[in-house]
This record gives C-alpha cells, sequence and structure tokens, in this order.
C-alpha cells in the first residue's frame, strides 16, 4: 500500500503553457531541481506552524502537491512560472492545512514501544507496560500490552516485540499463505515467501514466484491479515490489478474494499 499525490492541477492554458516554454527551456536530461521556499500562510482554518515548500521541477505536465510532515513538496514541470506555482499552492492553502493537520496527528499516534506509551493492537488501544523477569514474553491482559524482560529498555524491548511479530508471522502467514495457494491450484508457482518489514509496502509478489509480507501486519486484525495474504496469492494467478484480480480477491475475501480503507486509515499506527 503506497499514498501518492492527493491533488493533481494542470497548469494554465495552452498559450500560456507556450509563453512560458519560450522563457524557460526544457533540460530533458537534467535532474529534478529543488528549492526550499519558506512559506507562512495564514488564511488556514487551522492553527499550524509555519512550514517550508519545495518546489522539484521535472519533465512533466502537471502540478502536483504531496505532503509530509511541516513540509509541502511542490512538483512542477520545467516550464511552469514562478506565479504559476504560487498561486497553485495559494489555491489549496485550505487542503493544505487540512493535510498538515492529518500528518500532524498521525506523527503523534505513531508506534513508539515505550513504557506508558500505546500500541494499536488488533484494532484495540493498549498500554504499553515493561515488567521485570528473567524470561522474556509478551502478554496482553486486558488494556495492557505486558512486555516482559531483564533490565529492558526501550531499544531491548522493541527488539522483543519484532521477534514476537516476526514468530506470529511465521505460524500465522506461511501456513495460510501456502494453504490458500494450494486451495487455486497454484501452490506450484510459489518458489519462496518472505517475511520483511519494508518502508512502504505490507505486500509483494514477484514474477518468480516470491511472495512477501510485512511482518508489521501481524498487529492489524486478522481479518486485515487474511486480506493481505490473499491479494499476494491472487498475483500468482493475475499479475495486475485488474477486474479479473479483484474478482478473484473478491470471490475469496467479500467486501475487500473495507479492508483497504481499514488499512490506509489505521496502517501509520503500525510503523516503528
Amino acid at each position: 500500500t503506497q499514498i501518492g499525490p492527493s491533488l493533481v492541477w494542470w497548469p494554465g492554458d495552452r498559450q500560456s503553457m507556450a509563453n512560458t516554454r519560450a522563457k524557460t527551456k526544457a533540460k530533458p536530461n537534467a535532474k529534478p531541481k529543488a528549492k526550499i521556499v519558506p512559506l507562512n500562510i495564514g488564511g488556514g482554518k487551522l492553527p499550524l506552524a509555519p512550514y517550508s515548500c519545495e518546489v522539484q521541477r521535472s519533465k512533466r505536465k502537471t502540478l502536483a502537491l504531496y505532503i509530509k510532515p511541516e513540509k509541502v513538496i511542490v512538483k512542477v514541470p520545467y516550464q511552469a512560472s514562478r506565479s504559476e506555482v504560487e498561486e497553485f499552492v495559494q489555491s489549496n492553502e485550505d487542503w493544505i492545512h487540512n493535510r498538515l493537520h492529518e500528518e500532524s496527528q498521525r506523527q503523534q499516534e505513531m508506534l513508539r514501544i515505550e513504557s506508558g506509551g500505546k500500541i494499536f493492537y488488533r484494532a484495540r488501544e493498549l498500554t504499553i507496560v515493561f515488567k521485570e523477569g528473567r524470561k522474556r514474553r509478551i502478554l496482553v491482559n486486558g488494556d495492557q500490552f505486558i512486555i516482559q524482560g531483564h533490565k529492558l529498555t526501550p531499544a531491548k524491548a522493541q527488539e522483543q516485540v519484532e521477534d514476537f511479530l516476526i514468530d506470529k508471522a511465521s505460524q500465522y502467514i506461511l501456513p495460510r499463505a501456502r494453504g490458500l495457494a494450494h486451495h487455486l491450484g497454484v501452490e506450484h508457482k510459489i518458489t519462496e515467501i518472505k517475511l520483511r518489514k519494508t518502508k512502504s509496502k505490507w505486500g509483494h509478489c514477484t514474477s518468480a514466484g516470491v511472495l512477501q509480507y510485512n511482518w508489521l501486519i501481524m498487529l492489524a486484525p486478522y481479518s486485515i491479515i487474511d486480506y493481505m495474504i490473499t491479494h499476494e496469492v491472487c498475483h500468482l494467478i493475475h499479475m495486475d490489478h485488474s477486474k479479473r484480480f479483484w474478482q478473484l480477491v473478491d470471490s475469496i475475501c467479500p467486501q475487500s474494499e473495507q479492508y483497504i480503507r481499514w488499512l490506509k486509515e489505521h496502517e501509520h499506527r503500525f510503523w516503528f
């Protein structure tokens, strides 16, 4: 699951683009140029600290906004004038403020393995508790996510949580992925199943038959995990996201759209 630009705009009309192109000669082989422009737009509805706007020029035809913590990235064509870029940013001021506010909230909700911290486990917010003990183990008791170990530090606790999730993924994802592939008659296509923590993807399937799952998904409810297993196994039959692919996914995991929406809404709470 990856998030791309949320707003795209076609700059100017043909004449204005022609005039701009005449003033700025495109450099087709040059790397995109980035310019940092400090902004403090005060007209938004939400109170926010000043943020930076990074303008990146490249061989593209549209202007697009990407939101990152305390920063806005504007990707523009080589030919776009400064006034067009400024107008584009100003015209989307409220949207930018809303998205920055959402991003700020997401940053606050991101998982930090520390005593007293919050972990979103199986769709429940639990309090992380460090417990002294010679035996390393993790327990869920009521609204507590208990990490037991000797002289625990946040670093040691994080390593313990990683081992816990990898073990859970090995026990749950691997047999279910092979079982589903066998049910669909494509188990012979699987060459390897990998468990790997990646920066942006929850799953992956290669044409060589390698299935890869991000073990952080074990923090999610089992219905979400089953959807991810189904998604990648179905790629063994359809290596695309065609209508036939989604029909196959939905025949195994009905109403998959609700699982996709849930994951997009909550996935930021699983990364650490």
